[in-house]
C-alpha cells in the first residue's frame, strides 16, 4: 500500500480592519505605510495568496530590497501557500536585475572575494594617479580637489562607500547631464571630486575596452539595469519588463534607492497588473535610500507613473498598550495594539555614567532570569528556550565595557552580527602589540582567532598597493595577473596565525614588517617605535592605550575619518576596562575571558544575554529588550541635517523590537526626551 505524505496545512487568514482594506482595495497601485510590528510583510503574503487562490493570478512577483527582507517574505508566504508554487516568483531587487541581464545574454560573473575587489580598486587608483601626473607633466591645469587627491593615500573604505552611494543615486548620470563640469558639481553637492575621478576610472576598467562589464560586485546588477532604463526616451517602454506579471508586490519600500526606483517604476508602468508596496518609513537606516530626508513616502508616490492609494497599518501585533503608550509621544507616531490586554511593560531608567548603565543592565538581566516560572528553572527540556535579554547598541565600541562586566559577573552572553570586542581587528591588533612589547612577561597566549583578527587589522592599516602592469591599466584593463602573486599573509590570515601563535618573537617580527621576509621594509614607523618602548610602560595598560604612538599609528593608516573615529573610540573604551592593570594582568584576565567564551561555544550553551547593533536587529523581534547608552550626541549621534532623520530612525528601530518588556536607559545629563526625537 502506497502512503502519501500529508498535505501541508496552511494558516487561515484573520486580517484586522486595516489589513482588510489592503485585501479589498480595487486600486491599481497601493502603498502601505506601516509601523513596526503591524504585519506589513504578512499582509503582502496574504495578498499574494489571495491573488493566486481567489482571483486567478498566475504570475506574481514578490520583491524585497534585502536578503533578510526576502527571507521574511518567504517565511510569511509559507504560512498560506507553498513558497515554491509556480505562480509566485520571490527575489531581491539585485537578484531580479541579475536575471534580466542573463536573459539579455550578459551572464554576470560575480566578484565575491572582498580582498580581490580591494586590490582592483588599488589598481584603478594607480591608473588614475598616473593619468593625473601626466597631466601635471604636460602643465595642464587641474582643479585643486584633484591635486588634493594626489596628495593623500587611498582610503579603500571611503571609496567603496562613495561608490555604493554614487550607484544607488545614479550620480554619474546626474553629473553627465549637468551643464557644469564635474568639479563644480561635486563642490556644490559636497562630494569628493577625487573619489568621483577614481569611480570613473574604476568603472572604465571594470567595463573593459569593449564597454561590457568584466564582473559584477554587489549592487552592480541593479545599477546596470537602471542605466539601461535611463538611456530610454521619456515614456518609452522597456520590453523585458512589459506585461510579465499579474501583480507586483514590493516589501521594504523604505530602503528603496534611486537605481531600484527606476526598476520599480518600469514594472508599475509596464502593464504588470496591480502594484502593492509596503514600508515602514520610520525604519530607514540605509544611507542611500530615498527616505534619507524623512519624506520617502511622498517621494516614491511622486515617482510612480500614477498616484497610488496610501493605506496605513498602525495596529501592532508585536507589543501591548504599555509600550505603545511609551513610544507614541517619543516618535510622534500612532501605535495601536491588536492585543490591548497583552502583558507588556516599558521602563525608562536614567544612568549617571557608563559604569552605572552597565550595572543597571546586569540588574535587568537578573530580573529577566527571575521571570521564568520556578518549575522551569530546572534543566530545560529539549527544544525549550530560557529567557534571554537582548541589548541593542548604536555602536559596536559601546560593547567593550559591557562585555567586560558581563564576563566578570559570569553572564553567558553572545554577540550577534558582530565579533566579541577582543576579536575586532583594531582591538585585536592592539592586544597583539601589547603582547609583543619587550616589557610584557605574561605567559598568556593570544588565541588564534584574536591573532588572525590582529593580522587582518595590520594588513588593513599598513597594506601597500600591489604593483600592476601600468601599460595594461592604460589600455583599459585590470591586471588580474598581479592578483595571483599575493603573499600567503594576504590570502589566509588564519594560516599565518597558526604559525605565529606559539612564537612570540616571530610574531613581533611580523608585526614590524607585515611580512615573513626579513628584508622587507618596516611597515609602520609608529609600530617600530612602539616595539622599542621601555619595559616600564607595561605597568598600566589603560595608560598605554592612550599612548601617542598608538594614536599616531591609526592616524597614519589609509582609512576614512569615520573609521579613524571608530578606532580611537575603541582605544578609549579599551583603556577604561584595563585602567590600573598591568599589561600582564590585563592579558591574563582577557585570556581567561576568551577561553571561557570558547568553552561555552563548544558545549553549545544557550546564552542568557545577547548584544547586537541596530542594523542586526532590524526586521527581528525579541521578548525582552534593553536599549542602553541613549543620550544626545551618542544615541542618536550628532549628525548633519540630512542625516539626523536617519539617526532618529536608528533609535526607533531599536525601541520597536520588544514583544513583552522594554527598557530604555537614558543619560541623566543629556536625555533625548521630552518630545519626538
Amino acid at each position: 500500500m502506497v502512503t502519501h505524505p500529508p498535505a501541508p496545512v496552511f494558516q487561515k487568514r484573520r486580517p484586522n480592519d486595516e489589513q482588510k482594506a489592503v485585501l479589498n482595495t480595487t486600486a491599481g497601485a497601493v502603498i502601505i505605510s506601516a509601523l513596526a510590528g503591524t504585519g506589513k510583510t504578512t499582509t503582502l503574503a496574504t495578498k499574494a495568496a489571495d491573488l493566486i487562490q481567489m482571483r486567478g493570478a498566475r504570475r506574481v512577483l514578490m520583491l524585497a530590497y534585502s536578503d533578510a527582507g526576502l527571507a521574511a517574505l518567504r517565511e510569511r508566504l509559507g504560512r498560506f501557500m507553498p513558497v515554491d508554487a509556480a505562480e509566485v516568483h520571490l527575489s531581491t531587487v539585485e537578484q531580479f536585475c541579475s536575471g534580466l541581464l542573463q536573459a539579455q545574454g550578459l551572464p554576470p560573473p560575480r566578484l565575491a572575494e572582498p580582498l580581490e575587489r580591494h586590490l582592483l580598486i588599488r589598481q584603478a587608483d594607480a591608473a588614475l594617479r598616473q593619468e593625473l601626473q601626466r597631466a601635471i607633466d604636460r602643465e595642464e591645469a587641474l582643479p585643486p580637489s584633484a591635486l588634493a587627491f594626489l596628495g593623500r593615500e587611498l582610503d579603500v573604505q571611503a571609496f567603496t562607500d562613495f561608490e555604493a552611494l554614487a550607484k544607488q543615486r545614479l550620480l554619474l548620470r546626474d553629473i553627465a547631464r549637468d551643464a557644469r563640469d564635474a568639479a563644480a558639481y561635486c563642490e556644490e553637492h559636497a562630494l569628493d571630486y577625487g573619489l568621483y575621478l577614481l569611480l570613473r576610472r574604476y568603472e572604465r576598467l571594470r567595463r573593459g575596452p569593449d564597454d561590457e562589464p568584466t564582473f559584477y560586485a554587489p549592487g552592480d546588477c541593479t545599477y546596470e539595469i537602471a542605466m539601461q532604463l535611463c538611456d530610454l526616451d521619456f515614456g518609452a517602454p522597456y520590453a523585458p519588463l512589459q506585461g510579465r506579471y499579474d501583480a507586483v508586490l514590493f516589501d521594504e519600500l523604505q530602503d528603496l534607492d534611486e537605481a531600484a526606483m527606476q526598476v520599480l517604476r518600469q514594472l508599475v508602468a509596464g502593464g504588470n497588473g496591480v502594484f502593492i508596496g509596503a514600508g515602514d518609513f520610520n525604519q530607514h537606516i540605509l544611507p542611500g535610500a530615498l527616505s534619507v530626508f524623512g519624506h520617502g513616502l511622498e517621494r516614491i508616490r511622486q515617482e510612480l507613473p500614477a498616484p497610488p492609494v496610501i493605506l496605513e497599518l498602525n495596529t501592532t501585533y508585536r507589543f501591548g498598550s504599555a509600550i505603545c503608550t511609551g513610544l507614541n509621544p517619543l516618535f510622534g507616531v500612532e501605535f495601536q495594539t491588536h492585543y490591548p490586554t497583552k502583558p507588556a511593560r516599558f521602563e525608562r531608567l536614567a544612568y549617571d555614567s557608563d559604569e552605572d548603565c552597565a550595572q543597571q543592565l546586569l540588574d535587568i538581566h537578573q530580573a529577566v532570569l527571575q521571570l521564568q516560572p520556578p518549575q522551569k528553572r530546572q534543566p530545560a527540556p529539549a527544544g525549550a528556550t530560557a529567557p534571554c535579554l537582548t541589548v541593542v547598541l548604536r555602536s559596536p565600541e559601546d560593547s567593550v565595557l559591557l562585555e567586560w562586566r558581563f564576563a566578570h559577573e559570569g553572564v553567558h552572553y553572545a554577540c550577534r552580527g558582530m565579533k566579541r570586542f577582543y576579536q575586532r581587528r583594531e582591538i585585536a591588533l592592539v592586544l597583539a602589540l601589547f603582547r609583543a612589547l619587550p616589557g610584557c612577561r605574561s605567559q598568556a597566549r593570544l588565541t588564534k582567532g584574536i591573532l588572525s583578527s590582529a593580522l587582518e587589522g595590520l594588513l588593513r592599516y599598513v597594506r601597500r598597493a600591489s604593483q600592476p602592469d601600468i601599460d595594461r591599466l592604460a589600455n583599459g584593463q585590470f591586471d588580474h595577473h598581479a592578483l595571483a602573486q599575493l603573499s600567503a599573509a594576504e590570502v589566509d590570515t588564519h594560516a599565518v596565525a597558526e604559525q605565529l601563535v606559539r612564537q612570540p618573537e616571530r610574531m613581533r617580527d611580523f608585526l614590524l614588517r607585515a611580512s615573513f621576509d626579513p628584508t622587507a621594509p618596516v611597515a609602520s614607523a609608529a609600530c617600530e617605535a612602539w616595539l622599542a618602548l621601555p619595559p616600564e610602560v607595561c605597568a598600566d595598560a589603560g595608560r598605554l592605550c592612550r599612548h601617542p604612538l598608538l594614536h599616531r599609528f591609526f592616524a597614519e593608516a589609509p582609512i576614512s575619518p569615520d573609521e579613524l573615529r571608530q578606532c580611537l573610540d575603541s582605544l578609549q573604551a579599551l583603556s577604561r576596562i584595563c585602567a590600573g592593570l598591568s599589561v600582564d594582568e590585563f592579558l591574563g584576565q582577557l585570556t581567561l575571558m576568551a577561553q571561557s567564551g570558547i568553552l561555552q561555544h563548544r558545549q553549545n550553551e544557550t546564552p542568557s544575554l545577547q548584544l547586537l547593533t541596530v542594523e542586526r536587529c532590524k526586521g527581528h523581534e525579541y521578548e525582552y529588550v534593553a536599549v542602553p547608552l541613549v543620550e544626545r550626541g551618542r544615541f542618536p549621534r550628532a549628525a548633519a541635517p540630512q542625516e539626523a532623520y536617519r539617526e532618529r530612525n536608528m533609535l526607533y528601530v531599536a525601541l520597536t523590537r520588544a514583544t513583552q518588556r522594554l527598557w530604555l536607559l537614558e543619560g541623566r545629563q543629556r536625555p533625548v526626551s521630552p518630545g519626538p526625537v
